[in-house]
């Protein structure tokens, strides 16, 4: 694999604009999005194996169930926000 990032003519113009307008090199700016951007997919992947474990495991919630904790989460804070009123 190359060094080198082929851009459509659009995406580069934005890409050449910004880095003026921020005074940084465009090299830099693409490093650190294509970075950012593979951490997230990476993060995201991860979630999705955890969340097949977790089913696979028996380890899920019912909607009924997402429901009522949320429900008593709300009604803690609403009481916790009474006190401090």
């Amino acid at each position: 694999m190359n060094d080198f990032v082929k851009l459509p003519k659009p995406l580069l113009a934005r890409l050449e604009k910004v880095s003026h307008i921020q005074g940084i090199a465009p090299s830099a700016i693409a490093r650190k999005a294509i970075a950012e951007h593979l951490s997230y997919l990476e993060w995201k992947e991860r979630a999705i194996a955890q969340g097949d474990a977790d089913h696979a495991a028996g380890r899920v919630l019912t909607t009924a169930q997402v429901f009522s904790a949320l429900a008593k989460q709300r009604a803690k804070r609403v009481g916790k926000a009474k006190k401090t009123a």
